[in-house]
Order: C-alpha cells, then structure tokens, then sequence
C-alpha cells in the first residue's frame, strides 16, 4: 500500500504518527514558494513521469526559493538536484521544514504531511506506467481528494495548476483545530476502509481485489517443502529439482538476508551477486537487483512472515493491518517467482524455506497455486543433528557455524511445525505427507508421488538406481544443507546416528516431550 518514504525503519520500531496539524510558519501570497520537498517514497518501481513534470515545471522559470527531491530508483530530474533516499531523520526535517510538498499516493507519505500541517500536492502511482503493481494509490487518492484531505493531480495540467497556485496563493489553507484532526483521522481509516473493500475483509479474496489479479491469468505452481529444519528437505528438493519441469530455489525465507544482504553462495558456488541465474531473475523481478532494497524487503518480511503472525495469518478474517502487509510483501514475492520461472522455464517451483509462516503468508498471495509436501522425520534425528558443529560454507568472507539449538527446543519445535503442517489441508491447502526414513527405504516411489502430486509425470530412468551415493550439484539454491556446496558424494540412507550421538538423558527427553505425535508417525519410543 506504499510505506513511508527514506530509508525503511529498522527491524522492531514503530513510531505512532500524531495526525493532529502542527503550527506552522506559512509565507505571504505572491512571493512563491519557500521550500519545496518532492518525495516518491522507496518502492522499487521507478516513478519518472513525476521526475519530468517537475523538470518541465521548474523549466519555466518556477518562483520557487528552495527545492529537495528524493527520487527513489526514477530518472534524476535535470532542473534541480536529488537523491535517492533520505534517512529518517532528515526525511522528517524535510516535512517539517517545506511549505509545500508533491508526493506520491503512499498512505503513510500522506499521513505524514498531514501530521506536519501540510495538505500535499499528491500524484498517485498508476499500474499502466509501470509505476506500481496496480492502482490502489489512485484508488485511495481519490477517497481522500473527495474528503479534501489531499490536492490530487492525476494529469500534468492540473499539476502545474496546484503548483502554480501555490506559487500565487502560497500553501494551501491548513486546518489547526483539534476537531480537524480526529475527522483527518476518520478519512482516513474510511478510505483505507474502502479500499480494502469491508472492516473485516476476508483473505485471499480482499487480497486479490487489492492486487487485482486477472482471473485469466495463470497462477504460478509451488511444491512447498514443509518440515522441521535439519528433516533432509535439502536432499529431497535437490533431486526433485533434476525433473525438466520443476526447479529448486531452496529458502525463499532466506532470500532476503542470505542471498541479496550477505551475499552468501548460491549453490551453484557463486556469491549471490555474481551467479548468473539469480543476476537475470532480479533484471526480469526489478531490472536488476540494484533497483531494490534489500534492507527495506527484508523489513516489509518481517511485517507478514514471522511465527508471531501465524495466528493471524490462521483467522479466516485477517485484520486491515495484516492484510495490507500481507500484500506489500506478497505482492514482492509474486514478483520474484514469477521471475524464477521465466528464467529457469520450468513451470514448477520447490521451495524448502520449511516455516510455517512462510507457508501460510503464500496461501494468501492471489498469483500463487500453493501444494506442501509434509516432511516428518524421527524427532530424536532432527534433534542430533541440531547437536552438530556444522560450519557454514556459503558464507563469504567469514567462518560461521549453523544454528545450534537444544534438544528440549527441537521437541518443542518439532510438535509445532508438525501439528501446523498436518492441518494444511484444512485451510484448503493441497497436502501430501511423506516420512524421511520411508523416503531413503523407497527412494524413487516417493519421488514419483511427489512429482505426481506436484502435476508433473515422473521421469522415465531412476534418478537414485540402486541407491547409490550421489553427488549434489546444489542447483541456484538459496540457503541449505550444507552439503550441496561440498560436491561430495552424498548416500541416501537413514541416519541413524542419533542412537549413539545423542546423550542418553536428552534422548528421552526428546522422547518423552514428542510423544502426542511421535506415536501418530509410528516412530516407537525407542526407535
């Protein structure tokens, strides 16, 4: 719906925006503009009609004393200078300090005009320039332009129109009054309101209203490894990944931080930036991956796909709030699947990011066709190898080690994930629940009821004839095993280790605390 404008808060801060008009110093009618901030927000997507409606503005000797224009990824303007982003703190000096502001129809950039007194000039983004990824900020403009909360120029004559006013009459006339600001307050939430479609709008229906998918167009298919991590998804997704028509990208969840942030190695051994796969998917995503912040997708994340979400991502009437976060990030998301299987040509997607979360904020995005593959492993397996000194050989330039997690946790986890993932299909999800242990005694079988279940027809030689150990080539995935950077020849075989690996008392504390599903999954006490 369009966040606030300059650098993205950091992970964990919130600030509640007062909407009550601050007292400002307006300057005399006639003597032109006093300042002027110009801010396109942090989406991706370029914005250059406003960058030449400025520029064509400006070049007719425009009385204005002082300009700052924050750009984004557009076009720089030739007629005065700009930047990309600002930091918070001079963004919110900015809106303090300008007598007049144009912007685009974020609901956050407005709401903080408002907050500063101001009544912004407002150019909503609009889907058939390419500037967003449909016309919800026309939509929600049009709302708060009827309310007069906003001067809305959806042409280049009405922009200079309002500006040339503002030159002739200086700002716009600002409301002070206390009673002005609970009404601003009630606009808004009525056109949010609108937008959205009810108070209490239902996903993924709301969602794909919001979205406006095409009803013709075609969803994009992902096989979805879900399962307690360390349950050999990793071994699986690679050799579902050998099938023509299915491609792995390992953790999506792990896209974000790993791949564009840390530059981790891709499997295919490159660092994220220089592997020649996820190069073309960002150009085809964003036209590169420098017109994107990683920063700021890794904290649009964070709003809709952590555990503390799954409870609302669960409740058939999902909360305005959720629902509009749900498709900032889903609608990113959309965009780098989509891509994926237009560079890879196969037509289904394996994701084994593994996490609830991530598996019911994808239920929620109107583009994709979502199928989870339920993985369960032996409790007191998954929790030895959580045990392990592994170090991670994707990350670059350092030495660091995976996760290590209790025993007692990994119990925990493994009742939790593995409950959530049995009720998939209770949430309309198409669900297959395949063991570890009966996919290494049966190897091929489980590929085929995979491949099957994912809608594609298995391949005609055996991709594990005879059970021999195989060399993993690591594909383009993201985040993993670390054995798909090794080369090493890999056995498919049930590991077993746990039995004499795992210290005794944390054996049966394992045993004890998995017991309510353990028994479900036919994994005796003593294994």
């Amino acid at each position: 719906m369009g966040g606030p404008t300059g650098l993205p808060p950091q992970s964990g801060t919130h600030r509640e925006i007062d909407v009550t008009p601050a007292p400002r110093r307006l300057p005399e009618p006639g003597v032109g503009i006093e300042r002027l901030f110009v801010s396109v927000g942090t989406d991706f997507h370029r914005f250059d009609r406003l960058m030449r409606w400025l520029d064509e503005w400006m070049a007719a000797d425009a009385d204005v004393h002082h300009v700052v224009v924050q750009r984004g990824t557009s076009v720089e303007p030739t007629t005065v200078t700009s930047v990309d982003y600002l930091q918070r703190g001079r963004l919110i000096s900015e809106f303090q300090d300008a007598t007049v502001v144009v912007c685009h129809g974020g609901p956050a950039t407005i709401l903080e005009c408002r907050a500063n007194g101001l009544v912004p000039i407002v150019v909503p983004r609009e889907q058939r320039f390419s500037e967003h990824v449909n016309d919800h900020q026309v939509d929600f403009c049009e709302r708060l332009a009827a309310h007069g909360e906003i001067q809305l120029a959806r042409t280049k004559s009405e922009f200079f129109r309002l500006l040339d006013l503002a030159v002739e009459r200086g700002a716009p006339e600002v409301a002070v009054d206390d009673g002005h600001a609970a009404i601003a307050l009630g606009n808004f939430e009525d056109a949010m309101i609108d937008l959205l479609g009810t108070r209490a709008a239902s996903t993924p229906a709301a969602l794909a209203e919001v979205v406006e998918l095409n009803a013709d167009d075609e969803k994009i298919p992902v096989l979805f490894i879900g399962s307690v991590p360390r349950s050999g998804s990793s071994l699986i997704s690679e050799l579902l990944d050998e099938h023509p028509h299915m491609v792995n990208i390992g953790e999506m969840v792990h896209m974000w931080q790993r791949g564009v942030i840390d530059n981790d190695r891709c499997g295919c051994g490159e660092p994220f930036s220089d592997c020649d796969f996820w190069t073309k998917v960002g150009e085809v995503a964003f036209g590169g991956w420098k017109n994107i912040s990683g920063q700021r997708m890794r904290t649009l994340q964070q709003r809709a796909d952590r555990t503390r979400f799954v409870p609302a991502l669960l409740t058939p009437r999902i909360s305005r709030q959720m629902l509009i976060s749900v498709h900032q990030y889903g609608a990113v998301v959309a965009r780098v699947l989509a891509a994926v299987r237009e560079v890879s040509g196969a037509p289904i997607i394996v994701d084994t990011s593994k996490h609830v979360s991530t598996a019911l904020l994808l239920r929620q995005i109107p583009q994709i066709d979502l199928r989870v593959v339920h993985l369960i492993r032996d409790p007191r397996g998954v929790a030895h190898s959580w045990s392990k000194q592994v170090e991670r050989p994707e990350v670059t330039g350092a030495s660091v080690e995976m996760d290590r997690l209790h025993p007692g946790r990994i119990g925990l986890r493994w009742l939790w994930f593995n409950w959530a993932f049995s009720n998939m299909d209770r949430l309309g999800v198409p669900s297959m629940t395949i063991r570890y242990e009966d996919f290494v005694a049966a190897p091929q079988d489980s590929l085929n009821q995979m491949f099957d279940f994912g809608g594609v027809d298995p391949i005609a030689e055996s991709l594990v004839a005879n059970a021999e150990p195989r060399v993993l080539d690591g594909g383009h995935s993201v985040s993993g095993n670390p054995a798909r950077l090794s080369r090493k020849p890999v056995e498919i075989r049930a590991d077993e280790g746990w039995k004499t690996g795992l210290n005794p008392r944390m054996r049966n504390l394992v045993t004890l605390i998995t017991k309510p599903m353990r028994r479900r999954y036919h994994y005796p006490e003593g294994g």
